[in-house]
């Protein structure tokens, strides 16, 4: 994709951290903490309509709109209600604790998650700064995955405020944030660029986790198993990095491919 010249254009990814910061930080005071979803997703829309014009934009809604990932679309949420009941299960054996298993979140939950939950990062994050990085990285050596950290850490900075607020503990935001962008950046090069995927992944770890399984603690155990919870996360994705290697389901691209490609069949 041909991108317009000019000084705004010189440091795409550089402009779209700075703006996603500022269109997402600016809500925490105001509304006790949390953070605007959306804000990526504004500045990556104005970065490539900037940067890139109507063309760069028709590719950017390509990959919003890849919705042919066959079952990929299942293996998301698996992988968040594996790792939420495999922290069910040691929570149980370490503490002893007899809390029952919780129920399924209210209605109001599904419907509030799905408006304003952390699946409205991913057109950013992931349809276009995780392109970027990828392409920018993709011929060095272990540069899939390079990229990949690199997307994390900006991710770990954009949930900064939360830290400091006391919503997120920081093993949430270095630690588990971390192996949530692997198993992301597996998800989107194995389901062939699917942006879609990777929000029914972010939507389900919003309400399985935050709306369904951590609501039944509080304190210490809250803690605990918000940590257990982390923990095996993090080892699902050493698990996929271990067995994708750094390309992390990249496959090779030939000169005429663009971002987006079709589905692994295996």
């Amino acid at each position: 994709m041909r991108r317009k010249s000019g000084p705004l254009t010189k440091y795409p990814l550089v402009l779209f951290f700075s703006l996603t910061y500022l269109l997402s930080w600016w809500s925490v005071p105001v509304v006790g903490g949390s953070l605007f979803p959306y804000g990526p997703t504004l500045a990556a829309c104005l970065i490539v309509a900037i940067g890139q014009g109507r063309g760069g934009l028709r590719e950017w809604c390509t990959r919003l709109t890849h919705w042919r990932a066959g079952w990929w679309y299942l293996v998301g949420p698996l992988l968040i209600a594996a790792s939420l009941l495999a922290a069910f299960g040691l929570f149980r054996l370490l503490s002893l604790s007899a809390i029952p298993f919780p129920g399924l979140p209210l209605p109001a939950i599904f419907l509030e998650l799905l408006l304003l939950g952390g699946l409205w990062e991913e057109p950013g994050f992931t349809g276009y700064a995780l392109p970027e990085l990828q392409e920018r990285f993709a011929r060095q050596r272990g540069g899939i995955l390079i990229a990949t950290l690199i997307l994390a850490l900006l991710r770990a900075v954009w949930h900064v405020p939360l830290l400091v607020q006391g919503t997120l503990p920081w093993f949430d935001v270095f630690g588990y944030i971390i192996a949530f962008q692997l198993i992301i950046t597996w998800l989107y090069n194995r389901s062939g660029g699917s942006v879609p995927a990777v929000m029914l992944f972010h939507y389900s770890s919003n309400l399985l986790a935050g709306g369904m399984m951590l609501p039944a603690f509080s304190g210490a155990e809250k803690q605990l198993y918000w940590m257990i919870f982390a923990a095996c996360t993090i080892l699902i994705g050493s698990v996929i990095l271990v067995r994708q290697g750094t390309s992390l389901g990249r496959r090779p691209q030939l000169p005429h491919q663009g971002t987006a490609h079709a589905p692994a069949s295996d």
